[in-house]
């Protein structure tokens, strides 16, 4: 019994009668006889009623089989519109929030320029909750680390491997260094030792415990046997190097905050932000699109994709900002 399949899953999701059927702008009623004539059908019970309504067994072999019958309802419409030669529609990406601030400008507008009457709707979120809108077909593609997916669930796509950088102050380092400043800054673009930095008590600002980058620099230092001397630890990885140009600490930032930093650089006058590679930290980050297995996009989505990658080849490397 699939018609009305979305009244399932809208109940899956909410595990909440009331809720589902303001979703779905029903009646609480309607919705109940809906299972109810379900559950009869099948002969089973898809949910627990008590002590509160979740999923049994069946009731997930089911939300899974409907799953697909959602993708392959999305598939045919999409190829549907090609064949239509259709340039009307909607696509929906989502990104990490530090990403979507460096992404969704230059993306919005070099998208509307090929397909003006497609809308792009775009939105951040944790890396988790992105693959869970992807898998339920609330998001179309997302872009995310590697490391956070499960690669069975998605077709994956590279579009950028990237380093760790450090990033610190000409302040800063004239004050933690006044021994060597300023000819360091020459020495250091050949590689930092962090050990350096760890004698001299460098102030850093970090991520949290368990984000991709502090995860990365964790085991780089952990297997060199020292600690940095962190003073503050905040998610937005653009408020790390704002922080760092007003000498507050010093920080690190993948390859794709480079340009951002460049940016900042071209209106300092006295007090650049300098960014360094780290000797010995190898670990390159890997930057990817994930769409659900088996999703087909339509051409106008082909092209979103193309046109990620287009910007994420922008992201030097080149630490000399």
């Amino acid at each position: 019994m699939l018609n009305n399949y979305q009244y399932f899953i809208a109940l899956a999701e909410e595990l909440n009668i009331s809720k589902a059927a303001d979703r779905l702008f029903i009646s609480h009623q309607c919705l109940s006889k809906y299972l109810r004539k379900l559950e009869q059908e099948y002969n089973v019970a898809f949910f627990e009623r008590t002590p509160r309504l979740s999923l049994t067994s069946a009731g997930q072999v089911y939300l899974d089989m409907l799953r697909q019958v959602q993708l392959l309802e999305s598939n045919t419409e999409n190829q549907l519109n090609d064949i239509r030669q259709s340039k009307k529609g909607l696509i929906r990406f989502g990104t990490t929030e530090g990403r979507y601030r460096i992404m969704i400008p230059d993306l919005l507008s070099s998208f509307q320029r090929v397909y003006p009457d497609v809308r792009l709707e775009p939105r951040y979120a944790t890396s988790d909750r992105l693959c869970e809108l992807v898998l339920k077909n609330e998001l179309d593609l997302a872009l995310l680390n590697r490391r956070d997916i499960n690669q069975n669930q998605f077709d994956v796509r590279t579009v950028l491997n990237e380093r760790l950088y450090l990033v610190i102050s000409d302040h800063l380092l004239a004050q933690f260094f006044p021994d060597r400043y300023p000819g360091c800054r020459e020495k250091f673009l050949g590689g930092v030792d962090l050990a350096d930095f760890h004698k001299r008590g460098v102030p850093f600002v970090l991520s949290y415990e368990g984000y991709n980058s502090r995860d990365t620099l964790e085991t780089y230092l952990r297997s060199r046997g020292f600690e940095l001397n962190c003073t503050m630890e905040m998610t937005q990885q653009d408020l790390h190097y704002m922080l760092a140009a007003r000498d507050y600490a010093a920080c690190f930032c993948w390859a794709m905050y480079l340009p951002s930093i460049q940016d900042y650089n071209l209106h300092a006058e006295h007090n650049r932000l300098n960014v360094f590679p780290v000797k010995g930290l190898n670990t390159v980050n890997q930057v990817v699109l994930v769409i659900p297995k088996g999703k087909i996009l339509p051409t106008y989505g082909k092209e979103l994709m193309r046109q990620i990658r287009e910007i994420a080849a922008t992201f030097t490397q080149d630490p000399t900002v």
